[in-house]
This record gives C-alpha cells, sequence and structure tokens, in this order.
C-alpha cells in the first residue's frame, strides 16, 4: 500500500521510527514471528531477546513496544521465528495466540521486506495496549500484506492505518493488517453494524488521502466539519471508519479525485 507523506501530525498520534522496530533476520521462508512480553519492574526501555535455540534466527533489538502504565513497564520480550506453510499462516497464527503462550504473531510471507514486518511487530505492542485499554484482551494477529482468509471461516481482517517517519521530520502513512476472531471483532465494533469490508479495503487509497489531508488540515469548512463530527479531533483510524463507513468513504471517494 502506497503511503502519503506530510510534515504535520496530530497531537498524540503514535510515529513509528526507526528505533521503534526490531532488527529481524529472517530466512527465506514463511511463517510466524511470535513474540512473549514479560513484565520488568525496573523502569527503562524494554528489549527483546532471541531465544536460546541454535535453530532459529536470532533478533539484536532496542525498542520502545509499550507505554501502557496499567499494564506494568514492559520487559525483556522473547521472539522467535516458526516456519509454516503460506496456507496456514492465518489459522496457525490464531491457534498459538489462543493458547496464551504468545502475545503477539506477525504472518510474515518470504517475499516481503524484513523492515515491513519489524513495522508490524513493534505496531503489535502499540495495538496490545489499545486492546487491553478497552477491555478487548491483549493478544494480537498482525501482517504486513494483506492477510488471506480463505479456509480461516469466522475471522476478519481489519487494515490499520500507521504512522512512520524516517528521521528528516517528514511523516507517511501505511497499512498494517490485524486478523481477529468474530466475537473479538464485534467487540471492536462496539454494537456497530459489520459494515462492508469489499467497500473498505477498495477504499484504502482514498482514505490515506484523507488521513493525509485531514491531517494537515487541508479540507474545506465542510468536510473537515462533516469528518471532525466523527473523528471528535482525533485522528482517521480503522476503527472510526469501520464504525462510520457511511460518513467516512463518500470524502476518501472525494479525495482521491481531488474535489475535496
Amino acid at each position: 500500500m502506497d503511503t502519503m507523506t506530510s510534515e504535520q501530525t496530530l497531537t498524540g498520534e503514535r510515529i513509528f521510527t526507526s528505533s521503534d522496530l526490531p532488527s529481524l533476520s529472517l530466512p527465506d521462508a514463511d511463517g510466524l514471528v511470535t513474540c512473549r512480553w514479560f513484565q520488568d519492574s525496573v523502569p527503562g526501555r524494554p528489549a527483546w531477546h532471541a531465544p536460546a535455540q541454535s535453530l532459529r534466527p536470532g533478533w539484536t533489538i532496542e525498542a520502545a513496544v509499550d507505554d501502557d502504565e496499567s499494564q506494568g513497564q514492559r520487559g525483556p520480550g522473547q521472539v522467535s521465528f516458526v516456519v509454516v506453510d503460506r496456507s496456514w499462516l492465518v489459522r496457525e497464527g490464531m491457534d498459538r495466540v489462543r493458547t496464551r503462550a504468545v502475545d503477539a504473531v506477525v504472518l510474515h510471507s518470504k517475499c516481503g521486506p524484513p523492515g515491513r514486518t519489524a513495522l508490524a511487530l513493534a505496531f503489535s505492542a502499540h495495538l496490545r495496549t489499545r486492546q487491553h485499554r478497552m477491555g478487548l484482551g491483549a493478544d494480537v494477529v498482525t501482517a504486513a500484506v494483506r492477510p488471506e482468509l480463505a479456509g480461516a471461516p469466522g475471522l476478519f481482517r481489519v487494515p490499520h492505518f500507521v504512522t512512520i517517519s524516517d528521521g528528516t521530520g517528514t511523516v507517511a502513512d501505511t497499512t498494517i493488517w490485524q486478523v481477529m476472531s468474530g466475537p473479538r471483532y464485534d467487540a471492536w465494533l462496539g454494537g456497530a453494524p459489520r459494515p462492508d469490508h469489499t467497500a473498505i479495503e477498495a477504499a484504502l487509497p482514498g482514505l490515506l488521502r484523507l488521513r493525509h489531508l485531514w491531517r494537515t488540515g487541508r479540507l474545506d469548512r465542510s468536510r473537515a466539519d462533516t469528518l471532525g463530527a466523527v473523528l471528535d479531533g482525533g485522528e482517521l483510524t480503522a476503527q472510526k471508519i469501520f464504525r462510520y463507513p457511511r460518513v467516512i468513504l463518500p470524502v476518501a471517494t472525494r479525495a482521491l479525485r481531488g474535489s475535496l
């Protein structure tokens, strides 16, 4: 998914930089990156550690991955890679987080850039914080590219917008996907009806453009007022889009056409 660049951010918006990303050394294979974070009472930046098994790749990571004080300071995390056939990635990933043996799973495609998988893993920690505050649980399954749900009934994929910076002050938006079970998805919607996923996914380029225009204050007043009433002064998030598609998608279509 293409990104839209800008030079401003909204107050409180989470921006991921290179210092937040784990340095992954991944094999040329499809599989799962799994992570388990541990509680640590000592303040400081949490570190990531590779498991001791010599057959699995190692990581050397220094990253701020969790700011949620209500969960306690996050300490060292253990990161592993498990080779899984691509057709089983989603089902195996969901099975692993259901066992509670891991906190987060990233679906990795061997054709995907390691940097994108690293971003998906870093975003998982941020997503866990949001879910915890909403009472939705803390286990997370993410993917850097659109996951295929064929053969995995009852699951839903959600494209989250993630803001990144290259360190020059310029920021960009990209998409990281999350896979949810039906009950969690419905709870995440907060009582809103399930939207048309096909329409939302087709509108992603326009939604990225709209997020850029909203951030930089470049919407005309009528569109800004309409969108502002839904966003309540915050950023354009997947949750807002999925809860209010009838309001947001038409504005995104106009944004992509350049008619705002």
